[in-house]
């Protein structure tokens, strides 16, 4: 789904977006005129490799996200701002690279995290 940034008004909009890959329901509004917020709950399984043992499993990713999106370059300090150059705000690209940032975090699998808890 893509939304040019002149559609968007100040009034927070739901959306859902309904994927193989990830199940996505929030809100968007415009903050300024090149200045866009995306309030989201991110619903994903994604397979991942324990970083402890090694073996891949299943993690079912559930996580509430909050960012803006930028029409052209950000001039700010605030760190959770995507540019985009085209006028248009990508929410499957966006919704991806969500799914991609949690991957490459550090993750133990569900032995591991027991081991971790239960201290053997």
């Amino acid at each position: 789904m893509r939304i040019e940034f002149r559609k968007i008004t100040s009034n927070a909009s739901p959306f859902e977006i309904k994927k193989s890959a990830f199940i996505s329901r929030g809100t968007f509004r415009k903050l300024s005129q090149k200045l866009v917020e995306l309030d989201f709950h991110l619903y994903a399984p994604a397979m991942l490799v324990c970083d402890r043992c090694g073996n891949e499993y299943l993690h079912e990713m559930d996580k509430k996200i909050s960012l803006k999106v930028s029409d052209g370059a950000f001039e700010g300090e605030d760190l959770d701002v995507i540019e985009y150059f085209d006028h248009y705000v990508d929410f499957d690209a966006i919704m991806l690279s969500e799914i991609e940032a949690e991957k490459s975090d550090y993750h133990f699998c569900p032995n591991c995290k027991n081991q971790e808890i239960t201290g053997e």
